[in-house]
């Protein structure tokens, strides 16, 4: 299964032309014409390396980081006599061979066929037929990176190794398997003589090659045109990889980077790539390699991705029968990727792919393990995200929980508690990051002794005897001062601004659930906030537990 939507950063740099090394450039030997396979795994191109010193197709794969020694191809394809030299072809992973053969017993002259490698043997060409083949000769065909699209040219002169009043055509496939009748590119493309059409792996931008464009540098030069919507833009000359010469054979992995052609040596033609300028670089691509497991059908399960920003679905399908599939994401998107059950009481697996910046790897593995609801088990629901510095729930969340919403009501025997875990709890004494919205108000008694003094009337009839003396004083009014401890206590409020939003975040999870028609009382919430110093670990992480 192999979809498109919509690599590892490479070991050479990015200098803007850099060889191939050896097995694949040797200075003894003439090398020429590579086509690298989307994947970047496989390459074929012509070497004069043979028994007879003539020019033949060479098959070589790539291992470890490290192209493995060429080995000529079997003349079941590699037929000097009646193949068109260089109008070969691989598919998205190297696995298929697309010819431009004069066979005899075919519909026209030079037509269009395909071998499929099985183990290290290219199988007998196949004629797809009309309609990509024609009473004309038809050859040098471009398949898209899902095999949908195939770009080729049917030109009214043709012989093994030119091609003369040339068109490009166009031909999908329809949902049965079988193809459309091509379509020729529009007249700004095809101006005379447009040749050897080179489909990208962004299926939007077209490399192809003419002799009928005005500021031609000499013979067949290299232009670029790029498809939006169902309009082609007028078509630019690649200045970077024109030559004098003829420029013709080239191709692209799927990152998008560098173009494979050939160039003079010191000794020998060799291959090369040169650095696309960063305005006429082709969009790259992530491909996503997926094993399922624990489903009873490892191809009843639905593969989708969703382009975050819109919501929009870019791809549904299916895996093959033991559980593998491939995708591939176009650079410059977020996506949600999830894999789930056809049926309801199974596990299902989701996973986002922000490839958005400039750091895009050529491949992403993933292992998808579905298995039976039981009560205990932990789904993480890495799909759900918060709006920044709040508790609403972010759009990009709606396909996680579309998926929670069918986990659930699939399963109405099971009660399911909501988790939310903030890693990177801050907290200070004034608001002093955005982040910070929540306040907590603490409020301490503390005891404080004070002293009241005060001024007394005292009226009192005293007398006094001394030594028989008697001296009454009648009305005497003295001033007497008063002073009085009194304890009580003094309320201190503390005020910290923190960023733990998650018992409000598990509640607004638990009210969407609820409004989506599952009972309150099957659901519960649990929330908790940690610090954490390490930037990159700091992230609010979803959950839900399955209980009995």
């Amino acid at each position: 299964m192999i979809a498109m939507i919509v690599c590892c950063t490479s070991s050479f740099g990015q200098a803007k032309t850099r060889k191939f090394p050896s097995p694949i450039n040797h200075p003894s030997i003439n090398v020429y014409s590579p086509f690298i396979s989307m994947d970047g795994y496989s390459m074929i191109f012509i070497s004069d390396n043979s028994e007879d010193n003539l020019p033949t197709m060479n098959y070589t794969t790539k291992e470890g980081g490290n192209w493995k020694d060429p080995v000529m191809m079997s003349k079941t394809v590699n037929n000097t006599k009646l193949n068109f030299l260089k109008g070969y072809a691989l598919n998205s992973d190297g696995k298929i061979l697309y010819l431009t053969n004069q066979k005899f017993g075919g519909i026209g002259g030079f037509e269009i066929l395909i071998s499929e490698l099985k183990g290290t043997i290219w199988s007998e060409p196949m004629n797809p037929g009309m309609p990509i083949n024609s009473k004309l000769h038809d050859g040098c065909p471009s398949v898209s990176v899902d095999g949908s699209t195939l770009y080729f040219m049917r030109c009214e002169k043709m012989d093994v190794t030119k091609a003369d009043n040339c068109k490009l055509m166009v031909v999908r496939k329809k949902v049965t398997g079988q193809w459309e009748e091509p379509v020729e590119l529009p007249a700004s493309i095809n101006t005379g003589n447009s040749q050897t059409p080179r489909i990208m792996g962004d299926s939007e931008t077209l490399i192809f090659s003419s002799n009928k464009f005005s500021g031609n540098k000499g013979g067949m030069d290299l232009y670029m045109t790029r498809l939006s919507g169902s309009q082609w833009s007028m078509p630019v000359a690649l200045d970077f990889a024109n030559t004098s010469r003829d420029d013709q054979y080239v191709s692209a992995s799927s990152l998008g980077r560098y173009l494979l052609t050939d160039a003079p040596g010191q000794r020998k033609s060799e291959i090369i790539e040169l650095l696309f300028p960063s305005d006429q670089r082709p969009k790259g691509l992530m491909r996503v390699e997926g094993k399922i497991s624990g489903l009873e059908n490892l191809a009843s399960a639905y593969i989708l991705v969703h382009n975050q920003q819109d919501q929009s679905r870019v791809y549904n399908g299916r895996p093959l029968k033991d559980g593998t599939f491939v995708v591939y994401l176009k650079e410059g998107g977020t996506y949600d990727l999830s894999v789930e059950p056809e049926k309801d009481n199974y596990t299902f697996y989701s996973r986002k792919f922000d490839i958005s910046g400039d750091n895009l790897s050529v491949l992403e593995k993933i292992n998808v393990n579905l298995t039976l609801i039981t009560p205990g088990d932990e789904i993480e629901l890495p799909g759900v995200y918060f709006s920044p510095y709040s508790i609403k729930i972010d759009q990009s969340s709606n396909q996680e929980l579309r998926r929670l919403v069918r986990l659930i009501k699939g399963n109405p025997a099971y009660k399911f508690n909501i988790d939310v875990t903030l890693f990177g709890l801050q907290q200070d004494s004034i608001q002093s990051n955005p982040d910070l919205t929540e306040i907590q108000a603490d409020t301490t008694h503390i005891p404080v002794t004070y002293t009241i003094r005060s001024e007394t009337l005292v009226s009192d009839s005293l007398s006094t005897t001394l030594d028989s003396l008697t001296t009454t004083l009648d009305s005497l009014t003295t001033s007497i001062d008063s002073v009085t401890t009194v304890t009580r206590d003094s309320i201190v409020v503390k005020v910290t601004y923190h960023n733990n939003r998650t018992e409000k975040q598990a509640e607004s999870i638990r009210n969407y659930l609820i409004s989506q028609g599952i009972e309150a009382g099957n659901l519960a919430i649990s929330f908790k906030a940690i610090g954490e110093t390490v930037p990159e670990n700091k992230k609010t992480k979803v959950k839900v537990n399955v209980r009995q």
